[in-house]
């Protein structure tokens, strides 16, 4: 009924490092980019300690399960299951993104800063959502992974421009072979004018024919990312992947928090764009990959070993 991920038995000597928590439950709605949040947390927490953990859909019962030291939700279908379970058997309620009204209602929000409210007791920031991505060493700049998404309510969908901006960029960087994959939310006339484009250093692969662990392999794999502006999580997990990174554009259809984002992070030089890749004429080394799912576990276990008063906790996660 339930699935259950890493358990490891606690050592005798772990017992008096203050670690504080032994049972995670996590609150998951069937969105993959909702579980993939929350296995980034869940297994940065994993590397700063030994814990046993258990997967409920948010219509499941819990009855069968130990009680939990800590709650995970993350999706607007997993914040009253998750707040009902914390009231009924205990532990800690934190949220993954905004929850909107509710936030008060959880012990912790662990938000990305795009959402523009500040860091504070109650409130972990990142830059971006988490992910469970680990830098990779092996990446060739000659490999290079394009993450293609769909048409949102963030911006508008155009197939030609599109098109006409992998072009450009096939040109800039004439040594890469592409390794090219799509999302659900991927026009199906769009998926077939890439196909039409493939040779043999330019493949389509669509969401439906590979595997859950496709893609992180090929996060290992490239050197080099590009993705359209609208996957805002993919950008967050290409940043994570110790990648050089860049985005290909489109037409916001108003001013909105995403594109703030992105343009945040062109400024820092975390991304690049077609007309700086152009400008330069090579791809920038990638930038330090970010860690936003190690840093949220470490100032997770700080707040609530702080709040637990066991100031003789480890070094580690502080």
């Amino acid at each position: 009924m339930f699935s259950k991920i890493k358990q490891t038995m606690l050592r005798s000597p772990a017992r008096n490092s203050g670690h504080w928590l032994r049972v995670v439950w996590c609150f998951e709605d069937g969105q993959e980019g909702h579980r993939r949040q929350l296995e980034g947390l869940v297994e940065a927490l994993q590397t700063q300690q030994d814990l046993s953990v258990f997967w409920l859909h948010y219509y499941q019962s819990s009855r069968d399960l130990p009680d939990p030291d800590l709650i995970l939700v993350c999706g607007r279908r997993t914040h009253w299951p998750g707040l009902r379970a914390h009231w009924r058997r205990g532990g800690w309620a934190v949220a993954l993104m905004n929850p909107g009204l509710l936030r008060p209602l959880f012990d912790v929000c662990i938000m990305p800063e795009h959402d523009g409210l500040p860091m504070s007791r109650k409130q972990i920031v990142t830059r971006g959502p988490l992910n469970p991505l680990v830098p990779s060493s092996r990446g060739t700049r000659e490999a290079g992974l394009l993450l293609i998404g769909g048409p949102s309510r963030h911006y508008r969908w155009d197939t030609e421009d599109l098109l006409r901006q992998i072009e450009r960029l096939r040109c800039a960087l004439p040594s890469v072979s592409w390794v090219v994959a799509t999302s659900r939310r991927t026009p199906e006339s769009c998926v077939d004018a890439l196909r039409s484009k493939s040779d043999t250093t330019f493949s389509v692969h669509t969401a439906i024919d590979t595997q859950p662990h496709w893609l992180p392999g090929k996060y290992a794999q490239c050197g080099i990312t590009w993705v359209t502006a609208d996957s805002a999580s993919m950008v967050y997990e290409a940043l994570s992947s110790g990648a050089a990174v860049g985005v290909l554009g489109l037409t916001p259809r108003k001013p909105n928090r995403l594109q703030a984002g992105i343009d945040q992070l062109l400024a820092s030089g975390c991304l690049v764009n077609l007309a700086t890749l152009e400008q330069r004429g090579e791809m920038p080394a990638a930038v330090p990959p970010l860690r936003e799912a190690q840093r949220a576990a470490a100032a997770l276990r700080a707040r609530f070993i702080a709040q637990a008063d066991k100031p003789h906790c480890s070094p580690i996660g502080k």
